[in-house]
């Protein structure tokens, strides 16, 4: 099933007392709980979730924005920076909200709210920029109302993945496989690189010039050059990248140069899907692919040969 974070905005909590001010005319905090939380690096690997819809590791460095309050219909169009970031628990919870957010004086004018992950490359009006090496994983929760001062509502921040993960395994089919082929050096994949998010319609897509790239296949715990096993297939790496048509994939061994390779069945990757490709050396010098969607979503099987 596909694995949403979801975070939550508290009620509104009265903090403290301003002098001179009526009761009612204090300025009302809106709390964040459940999110992902502000630093400089991002994290350079797949956001997991758990059953509940919460990170299974704490994310932090979420980016908080906020359009301009009115009754109905936010205009996303013209919101061109961040209004404050977080961290998402592992319980749901947001926490180290760089910057209060409070509640409009006029009752009749609500909050409203969206948010992404990683920290950006740029950000202009409607727009938000990243530049990928394969190893980001984009998640944006899209405009969401928190209600007003006069009647607060508990909004969620729903995420989801923006890109698709291709996670790579290998295996030989017999010794003399292992023997011709060697180790394996790299698996590299074509993608566009240069990425743009439109928070109007909270749609990814390649940059407008776009920006296209060979990004290799890492995880952690895998390293190259990799032994090929003969008994059960081991990982090789994990790309993310846009979905859509799925790029060419080359792979390199000891004793092969780089060959460029194609998967049948497999041509089109999903927002959100997590597409497990195997690839089998043979003896005979090919190399046999198959594929199916795994972890984020499930999906069907796809086969492949060089």
């Amino acid at each position: 099933m596909k694995k949403i974070i979801l975070a939550t905005l508290a009620l509104i909590v009265f903090a403290g007392c301003v002098k001179d001010l009526p009761y009612e005319d204090l300025p009302v905090p809106i709390q964040f709980n459940s999110g992902i939380s502000a630093v400089s690096a991002n994290t350079r690997a797949p956001i997991v979730s758990d059953g509940s819809g919460h990170p299974t590791s704490s994310i932090t460095g979420i980016q908080i924005l906020r359009a301009a309050d009115v009754a109905s219909s936010p205009d996303w169009t013209v919101v061109n920076s961040v209004a404050a970031t977080a961290t998402v628990g592992t319980d749901g919870s947001v926490s180290s909200v760089s910057s209060a957010q409070y509640y409009n004086a006029n009752a009749g004018l609500n909050a409203y709210f969206m948010a992404f992950y990683p920290i950006a490359a740029s950000m202009s009006a409607n727009t938000v920029n990243w530049t990928i090496t394969g190893q980001e994983d984009i998640i944006v929760a899209p405009s969401v109302s928190a209600g007003n001062k006069a009647s607060p509502v508990a909004a969620a921040l729903a995420f989801a993945h923006k890109l698709t993960q291709l996670q790579f395994e290998v295996i030989a089919s017999s010794a003399t496989a292992q023997t011709h082929w060697g180790t394996l050096t790299s698996i590299k994949v074509n993608a566009d690189t240069a990425l743009e998010l439109t928070l109007s319609t909270n749609a990814l897509a390649s940059a407008s010039t776009p920006v296209n790239t060979d990004l290799s296949a890492a995880q952690s715990g895998v390293s190259f050059p990799l032994t090929i096993p003969t008994v059960t297939a081991t990982a090789a790496g994990i790309v993310m990248v846009k979905p859509g048509t799925l790029g060419a994939i080359k792979v390199t061994t000891a004793t092969s140069p780089e060959q460029t390779v194609s998967i049948s069945g497999l041509s089109t990757t999903l927002a959100g899907n997590a597409h497990k490709i195997t690839l089998t050396f043979n003896e005979l010098g090919a190399i046999t692919f198959t594929a199916t969607l795994t972890d984020w979503v499930d999906g069907t099987d796809g086969t492949g040969s060089l």
